[in-house]
Protein backbone atom coordinates (compact mmCIF):
# COMPACT_ATOMS: atom_id res chain seq x y z
CA UNK A 1 0.00 0.00 0.00
CA UNK A 2 1.85 3.54 -0.81
CA UNK A 3 -1.04 6.25 0.18
CA UNK A 4 2.17 9.19 -0.81
CA UNK A 5 -0.18 11.92 -1.74
CA UNK A 6 -3.85 10.44 -2.11
CA UNK A 7 -6.79 12.26 -1.08
CA UNK A 8 -8.33 10.59 2.21
CA UNK A 9 -10.95 8.13 0.71
CA UNK A 10 -13.81 9.07 3.19
CA UNK A 11 -13.40 12.82 1.19
CA UNK A 12 -13.86 11.76 -2.21
CA UNK A 13 -17.21 12.05 -4.28
CA UNK A 14 -16.90 9.59 -7.68
CA UNK A 15 -19.43 9.99 -10.26
CA UNK A 16 -21.33 6.42 -10.32
CA UNK A 17 -20.06 5.15 -13.74
CA UNK A 18 -18.28 1.79 -13.52
CA UNK A 19 -17.76 -1.13 -16.01
CA UNK A 20 -18.42 -4.65 -13.94
CA UNK A 21 -16.48 -7.47 -15.28
CA UNK A 22 -16.61 -10.93 -14.09
CA UNK A 23 -14.09 -13.66 -13.30
CA UNK A 24 -12.05 -15.60 -10.94
CA UNK A 25 -11.31 -13.56 -7.98
CA UNK A 26 -7.68 -14.83 -7.55
CA UNK A 27 -7.26 -12.48 -10.82
CA UNK A 28 -7.87 -9.45 -9.27
CA UNK A 29 -4.02 -8.93 -8.76
CA UNK A 30 -3.33 -8.52 -12.46
CA UNK A 31 -6.24 -6.18 -12.69
CA UNK A 32 -4.27 -4.14 -10.56
CA UNK A 33 -0.99 -4.41 -12.19
CA UNK A 34 -2.96 -3.59 -15.89
CA UNK A 35 -4.56 -0.22 -14.20
CA UNK A 36 -0.80 0.09 -12.01
CA UNK A 37 1.22 -0.06 -15.61
CA UNK A 38 -1.76 1.88 -17.96
CA UNK A 39 -2.16 4.32 -15.57
CA UNK A 40 2.04 5.16 -15.42
CA UNK A 41 1.78 5.71 -19.22
CA UNK A 42 1.49 9.00 -20.48
CA UNK A 43 -0.20 7.66 -23.46
CA UNK A 44 -1.59 11.16 -25.64
CA UNK A 45 -0.91 13.21 -22.78
CA UNK A 46 2.24 15.11 -22.01
CA UNK A 47 3.00 14.01 -18.82
CA UNK A 48 1.24 11.75 -16.08
CA UNK A 49 2.04 11.54 -12.16
CA UNK A 50 1.31 8.61 -10.14
CA UNK A 51 -0.07 10.11 -6.61
CA UNK A 52 -0.40 6.83 -4.73
CA UNK A 53 -2.17 4.04 -4.47
CA UNK A 54 -4.14 2.31 -1.56
CA UNK A 55 -4.18 -1.73 -1.70
CA UNK A 56 -6.97 -3.68 0.37
CA UNK A 57 -7.16 -7.15 0.35
CA UNK A 58 -7.25 -8.93 3.67
CA UNK A 59 -11.19 -8.40 4.84
CA UNK A 60 -9.83 -6.25 8.00
CA UNK A 61 -8.21 -4.07 6.78
CA UNK A 62 -9.45 -0.68 7.05
CA UNK A 63 -10.35 2.16 4.80
CA UNK A 64 -9.67 5.12 6.44
CA UNK A 65 -12.38 6.89 8.15
CA UNK A 66 -15.34 4.30 6.69
CA UNK A 67 -14.56 0.74 8.51
CA UNK A 68 -13.04 -2.43 7.57
CA UNK A 69 -13.13 -3.76 3.97
CA UNK A 70 -15.96 -6.89 4.83
CA UNK A 71 -17.67 -4.56 6.53
CA UNK A 72 -18.56 -2.49 3.39
CA UNK A 73 -18.78 -5.70 2.04
CA UNK A 74 -15.84 -6.21 -0.47
CA UNK A 75 -13.02 -8.45 -1.05
CA UNK A 76 -10.96 -6.00 -2.50
CA UNK A 77 -10.16 -2.51 -3.28
CA UNK A 78 -7.61 -1.19 -5.48
CA UNK A 79 -7.41 3.05 -5.36
CA UNK A 80 -5.02 5.25 -7.28
CA UNK A 81 -5.03 8.80 -8.38
CA UNK A 82 -3.29 10.36 -11.42
CA UNK A 83 -2.32 14.00 -12.15
CA UNK A 84 -2.09 14.18 -16.45
CA UNK A 85 -0.99 17.15 -18.26
CA UNK A 86 -2.01 17.52 -21.97
CA UNK A 87 -2.54 20.09 -24.42
CA UNK A 88 -6.41 21.69 -24.38
CA UNK A 89 -8.64 20.17 -27.65
CA UNK A 90 -8.25 23.44 -29.28
CA UNK A 91 -4.25 23.63 -29.68
CA UNK A 92 -1.14 21.51 -29.91
CA UNK A 93 1.17 23.53 -28.61
CA UNK A 94 1.21 26.44 -25.84
CA UNK A 95 -0.53 25.75 -22.11
CA UNK A 96 -1.12 22.62 -20.78
CA UNK A 97 -4.41 21.55 -18.95
CA UNK A 98 -3.99 19.19 -15.81
CA UNK A 99 -6.33 17.09 -15.14
CA UNK A 100 -6.68 14.82 -11.77
CA UNK A 101 -8.32 10.94 -12.49
CA UNK A 102 -9.65 8.41 -10.15
CA UNK A 103 -9.53 5.32 -10.53
CA UNK A 104 -11.17 2.77 -8.46
CA UNK A 105 -11.75 -1.01 -8.24
CA UNK A 106 -14.11 -2.75 -5.83
CA UNK A 107 -13.77 -6.84 -5.79
CA UNK A 108 -17.08 -9.11 -4.31
CA UNK A 109 -16.68 -12.58 -4.74
CA UNK A 110 -16.52 -13.08 -8.48
CA UNK A 111 -17.68 -9.46 -9.97
CA UNK A 112 -15.70 -6.02 -10.21
CA UNK A 113 -16.80 -2.41 -9.86
CA UNK A 114 -14.25 -0.58 -11.72
CA UNK A 115 -14.29 3.67 -11.97
CA UNK A 116 -11.55 4.68 -14.24
CA UNK A 117 -10.55 6.74 -16.79
CA UNK A 118 -8.53 3.88 -18.81
CA UNK A 119 -10.43 3.64 -21.79
CA UNK A 120 -13.16 0.37 -22.45
CA UNK A 121 -11.39 -0.54 -25.84
CA UNK A 122 -7.93 -1.20 -23.64
CA UNK A 123 -10.02 -3.19 -21.22
CA UNK A 124 -11.91 -5.17 -23.85
CA UNK A 125 -8.68 -6.27 -25.17
CA UNK A 126 -7.02 -7.23 -22.02
CA UNK A 127 -10.26 -9.08 -21.18
CA UNK A 128 -9.67 -11.22 -24.12
CA UNK A 129 -5.80 -11.81 -24.28
CA UNK A 130 -5.87 -12.41 -20.69
CA UNK A 131 -8.84 -14.53 -20.08
CA UNK A 132 -9.06 -14.33 -16.84
CA UNK A 133 -12.33 -11.48 -16.46
CA UNK A 134 -15.20 -11.24 -18.69
CA UNK A 135 -17.59 -8.18 -19.66
CA UNK A 136 -20.91 -9.51 -18.29
CA UNK A 137 -23.17 -10.97 -20.66
CA UNK A 138 -26.18 -8.94 -22.73
CA UNK A 139 -28.93 -11.50 -20.89
CA UNK A 140 -27.46 -10.43 -17.45
CA UNK A 141 -27.32 -6.52 -18.04
CA UNK A 142 -30.83 -6.37 -19.59
CA UNK A 143 -32.27 -8.10 -16.74
CA UNK A 144 -30.22 -5.55 -14.16
CA UNK A 145 -31.93 -2.70 -16.39
CA UNK A 146 -35.48 -3.91 -15.78
CA UNK A 147 -34.78 -4.29 -12.17
CA UNK A 148 -32.65 -0.96 -12.05
CA UNK A 149 -36.16 0.46 -13.86
CA UNK A 150 -33.97 3.18 -15.72
CA UNK A 151 -32.52 4.68 -12.81
CA UNK A 152 -29.20 3.74 -14.16
CA UNK A 153 -27.75 4.10 -17.91
CA UNK A 154 -26.91 0.26 -19.20
CA UNK A 155 -24.10 0.04 -22.06
CA UNK A 156 -23.85 -3.72 -22.46
CA UNK A 157 -21.39 -3.42 -25.05
CA UNK A 158 -18.95 -2.41 -22.26
CA UNK A 159 -20.72 -3.80 -19.41
CA UNK A 160 -21.17 -0.56 -17.84
CA UNK A 161 -23.46 1.49 -15.30
CA UNK A 162 -23.70 4.98 -15.45
CA UNK A 163 -25.98 7.48 -13.71
CA UNK A 164 -24.15 10.42 -13.81
CA UNK A 165 -24.77 11.35 -10.02
CA UNK A 166 -21.50 12.47 -7.97
CA UNK A 167 -21.31 10.64 -4.57
CA UNK A 168 -19.79 10.91 -1.12
CA UNK A 169 -17.73 8.06 -0.84
CA UNK A 170 -19.71 6.11 1.65
CA UNK A 171 -22.80 6.68 -1.00
CA UNK A 172 -21.28 5.12 -4.05
CA UNK A 173 -19.83 2.26 -2.08
CA UNK A 174 -23.01 1.79 -1.11
CA UNK A 175 -24.46 2.32 -4.82
CA UNK A 176 -21.96 0.13 -5.99
CA UNK A 177 -23.28 -2.62 -3.50
CA UNK A 178 -26.73 -1.79 -4.88
CA UNK A 179 -25.66 -2.78 -8.77
CA UNK A 180 -23.79 -5.65 -7.25
CA UNK A 181 -26.61 -7.11 -5.56
CA UNK A 182 -28.78 -6.91 -8.71
CA UNK A 183 -26.61 -8.05 -11.42
CA UNK A 184 -25.68 -11.40 -9.02
CA UNK A 185 -29.95 -11.59 -9.00
CA UNK A 186 -29.78 -10.89 -12.63
CA UNK A 187 -27.26 -13.84 -12.94
CA UNK A 188 -29.76 -16.21 -10.87
CA UNK A 189 -32.74 -14.98 -12.89
CA UNK A 190 -31.74 -15.18 -16.52
CA UNK A 191 -30.20 -18.82 -15.52
CA UNK A 192 -26.48 -17.36 -16.94
CA UNK A 193 -23.64 -19.82 -16.44
CA UNK A 194 -21.15 -17.65 -14.09
CA UNK A 195 -17.48 -17.44 -15.74
CA UNK A 196 -15.85 -19.97 -13.81
CA UNK A 197 -18.62 -23.12 -13.69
Amino acid sequence: MTRDELPAAAGLRPTFAITVLEGDPAAFGALRDLLHDTLGEPGHAYAVRVLGELVLSGPAEEVEGLGSLAGLGFDGLYLTVRQRWQSPKWTDEGPLDLTHELTVALRRQRLVALHTTVSSQLLRAWVREDGAYRFLPDTVLAAYDREARGAVDVAPAWSRLTSGTRLAFPDYLRQVTVALDLLDKAFVAEDTPTAFE
